[in-house]
């Protein structure tokens, strides 16, 4: 009973938090509305945009926020498909605007060349206008009503039998936002399309369509996945490195890309072990590295060739003589990650030994001892 509780208060804070409040342009379902203000202006700009309007109004799904029985899930399956009507109505409003366009184009020249009737001319080209952007408004209208009914399709065809399913797999399964997916979930839930008894429970981010929700997926930390992804990036980069390198039978060129390879592994290395200093290397990992790469399999692909053109020839010799300072630059790079190293190795000298020249413990002081030891003896002699 606890549990039963728990989650129609889930499905309840849910719906309350995600549109169940009717706003200008939707019903308090989360489908489609057209105001009536939008129809009137509609049919001051064009005839044919009002009624196109009308007809979506008339077609809207005013069903409320809770699942219809299955006889209204029957009957709703042989309700007007609102979105076609409207691309057929668009695409005859914006055929005729088109046909008509370049007549009205035309006279409207003719006026102007005579002097006389501009005004008339002036309206019959706003006149095609209107029925272009007619025709452009009810294609977009018809246009999203139906690929909303297919993504709802889709949704059904990806959950089939399963009791639960996890919003974030049927997200993956569609190629799509998980903001969309929960968007077009709550529209079958609304529609009935899963049943009396189907909800979103938030505390699992799942799409409940009979019995109990399931647990909550426990995420991996943060930390983790970071860690897992830039390992995987670098065995990746380290990989193409290599297979550049087999593929280049050159034992100048390959001994350079060896030393590119050794370089660029020793500071992959050294970011795994000092993840803080990542921030530190963002131009080298989205440019340099990535651009070195691209040079050397240019250069991989133009030592395939079996001609040697001059072309070939000249931008080979441009790579191999980039190559050392490339190697240069990674040198230079490795170098710069031990800076603060070399910092904080400067500050511990040079602290020890001042606390050894405190304690007299260093060299010069001990020599300084002798010599004062040695002129007192003088004076009492």
């Amino acid at each position: 009973m606890g549990n039963d509780m728990d989650n129609n208060e889930q499905k309840d804070y849910y719906e309350f938090n995600n549109n169940s409040q009717p706003g200008m342009f939707t019903n308090a379902n989360g489908s489609y509305h057209v105001p009536t203000w939008a129809i009137v202006v509609g049919f001051f700009l064009n005839w044919l945009l009002g009624v196109g309007l009308l007809v979506a109004r008339l077609c809207e799904d005013k069903t409320p926020r809770r699942a219809p029985s299955a006889a209204a899930q029957k009957s709703k399956k042989k309700k007007f498909n609102a979105g076609i009507f409207l691309i057929v109505f668009g695409a005859v409003a914006l055929i005729a605007g088109i046909g008509n366009m370049p007549d009205a184009v035309q006279y409207l020249i003719w006026c102007i060349e005579e002097g006389s009737h501009i005004s008339y001319g002036i309206e019959d080209v706003f006149k095609d206008a209107l029925w272009i952007i007619s025709g452009l408004v009810l294609l977009i209208m018809g246009r999203k009503l139906q690929k909303g009914a297919r993504w709802r399709i889709k949704i059904v065809a990806v959950v089939g039998n399963a009791k639960y399913m996890y919003v974030e797999e049927i997200s993956k399964a569609l190629s799509i936002s998980k903001e969309k997916t929960v968007k077009y979930l709550q529209q079958c839930i609304d529609s009935g399309m899963f049943g009396d008894s189907a909800y979103l429970d938030m505390r699992s981010e799942s799409l409940v369509v009979s019995g109990p929700a399931p647990e909550a997926k426990k995420p991996k930390q943060t930390e983790e996945v970071r860690k897992e992804e830039n390992l995987n990036k670098y065995d990746s980069i380290l990989k193409e490195l290599r297979n550049i390198n087999e593929s280049i039978p050159g034992e100048e060129m390959s001994a350079k890309i060896d030393r590119l390879e050794d370089l660029t592994a020793k500071i992959f290395k050294l970011l795994q072990e000092h993840p803080e200093k990542q921030s530190k290397m963002n131009k080298f990992m989205d440019y340099y590295l990535p651009t070195s790469l691209k040079l050397l399999k240019r250069y991989a692909q133009l030592d395939a060739q079996e001609v040697e053109g001059a072309n070939i020839t000249k931008s080979k010799k441009q790579i191999e003589e980039t190559m050392d300072t490339m190697v240069t630059a990674f040198e230079k790079q490795l170098d710069k990650m031990f800076y603060a190293e070399s910092i904080d190795i400067s500050a511990d000298i040079a602290a020890m030994q001042n606390m050894m020249h405190a304690d007299g413990l260093t060299q010069n002081d001990l020599f300084d001892d002798v010599d004062n030891t040695g002129d007192a003896n003088d004076v009492d002699g």
